[in-house]
């Protein structure tokens, strides 16, 4: 087996290594226990893939100087972080050893092994987190370079109430924090009433996965203003720089469980003053004055009904 030799101690590894244009490592795989002294302590990467939950070998990933950027672990250990003594199976790293991402969890999802058994492993950890000491499951804890917490990333199902410029929010997901600690963004868990320059919008995105609470659809200025939001539940007459007017619907799309029914996208819109942005689909961003739109409430068309003879037989 490849042998190569890190600041961190010597890793034994699969073939195919992969290297940096200047011959420095960028990646490889554990064959073998080999234990790393890393800025959290000493930690041993995955090299077992055997098990229901862990049945691919994730790779050792480092930046260009050297430094660890991704490590999987072999099991779950205790390791030190900002916020204190916290579960880990993955971590990564900045290029100057900080903790950059601390990962709970790191199974596999497979026919084998669904989320609800990844799920039934995870346990509740109280964070003092820029709105206070929460309780929570966390999938992720995102950290700056110099240790504040940029986002916590929830567990599906999980709910935190969240103190935010327009009161407190049940949110899902995930909450995201700039880097002096002032809210970010949030991912409502059901449509939020939001005070916007075009009057109440509905902020929801039901297309938000949950795989990461960096990016969330109800976002907030550093000094607490709006500045921007996903809706499917409106739709906006806007005034173009040539003074035409232009109508801005959601997209529809098929629905995933009837396809006889259509559903509505996301639009997601930023706000500066005197203007908004709209961006949805694959459709360019639009740019307009804000006093130049008008929005009104949007609701899918209903299925189209076939006409039917009253004996049920069939089309007539």
């Amino acid at each position: 087996m490849p042998v190569i030799s890190t600041p961190f101690g010597v890793l034994e590894t699969l073939p195919g290594i992969e290297f940096f244009p200047g011959g420095v490592v960028s990646s490889c795989i554990a064959a073998r226990a080999c234990p790393l002294t890393t800025p959290l302590g000493t930690l041993v990467p995955q090299f077992n893939a055997a098990s229901l939950r862990k049945r691919q070998l994730p790779a050792i990933s480092f930046h260009q100087n050297g430094m660890i950027r991704n490590l999987p672990l072999e099991d779950q250990v205790t390791v030190p972080t900002p916020l204190g003594l916290m579960p880990a199976e993955q971590v990564t790293f900045y290029d100057n050893g900080a903790v950059k991402r601390v990962f709970p969890l790191n199974g596999t999802l497979s026919g084998y092994w669904t989320q609800e058994d990844e799920a039934s492993l995870a346990t509740p950890v109280t964070l003092d987190t820029p709105m206070g000491l929460v309780e929570v499951t966390p999938v992720c804890m995102y950290f700056g370079p110099e240790g504040n917490l940029r986002s916590l990333t929830l567990w599906p199902g999980m709910v935190l109430d969240v103190p935010t410029p327009l009161g407190s929010i049940p949110v899902r997901s995930g909450v995201a924090y700039y880097d002096s600690g002032v809210l970010r963004s949030v991912e409502p868990v059901r449509p939020v009433s939001v005070p916007t320059p075009l009057g109440e919008l509905l902020a929801y995105d039901q297309d938000a996965i949950g795989i990461s609470g960096d990016q969330n659809s109800l976002r907030f200025c550093e000094n607490g203003a709006l500045l921007g939001l996903t809706t499917a539940a409106h739709a906006f007459e806007v005034e173009l720089e040539n003074g035409r007017k232009k109508f801005l619907t959601p997209p529809l799309r098929r629905h995933p469980c009837d396809g006889e029914r259509m559903e509505a996208g996301p639009i997601n819109l930023e706000f500066r003053p005197g203007f908004v942005s709209f961006t949805f689909a694959d459709s360019p961003r639009i740019v307009v004055k804000a006093e130049g739109v008008t929005a009104s409430r949007f609701f899918p068309p209903l299925p189209a009904l076939s006409p039917m003879c009253s004996m049920g037989a069939g089309q007539w």
